[in-house]
């Protein structure tokens, strides 16, 4: 993750999927609660609030810039792709096939890419072969239960 940096989303407390203003929200939010003005700090974590506060300043200027959040978001992914080996292809969830296990796409050697809900829910969007040691990234939106209301 870009060195031993907390990943910035973690730092925000939101799914790297957040909008630009739940991004805001979350910053302005915490803020309030840890910047060192508005904190009353004891002589034993003096430091702490500070630190803290950095790592938030730092993930805001970078995922409170649209170009900046894409750059690192492009990077995160690279990061994850080298820790997780190699991806043979990508495929969007909408050219998968809906099965009972979860979703299933042909690899070339006649097996099955699988994902499940439940692991697209957790974040994951790798789906390796039943059968070979391929792998494929899944495209997919995370869709929460109040946007899914609100369609409706």
């Amino acid at each position: 993750m870009l060195g031993n940096a907390k990943d910035h989303y973690t730092v925000l407390g939101i799914h790297r999927t957040a909008t630009q203003e739940q991004i805001k929200r979350a910053y302005y939010a915490l803020s309030r609660l840890i910047h060192p003005d508005k904190k009353k700090a004891t002589a034993v974590d003096t430091d702490k609030p500070t630190l803290e506060f950095h790592q938030l300043s730092i993930a805001w200027e970078v995922l409170g810039n649209p170009a900046r959040r894409q750059d690192y978001d492009r990077a995160m992914s690279a990061e994850r792709n080298r820790d997780r080996g190699v991806v043979q292809d990508t495929v969007d969830l909408d050219d998968m096939e809906e099965e009972e296990e979860g979703f299933s796409y042909p690899c070339r050697c006649s097996g099955r890419y699988i994902i499940k809900e439940s692991d697209m829910e957790a974040g994951r969007d790798i789906a390796p072969c039943s059968d070979c040691s391929l792998k494929i990234q899944v495209l997919f939106d995370i869709v929460s239960d109040d946007e899914e209301t609100r369609d409706n």
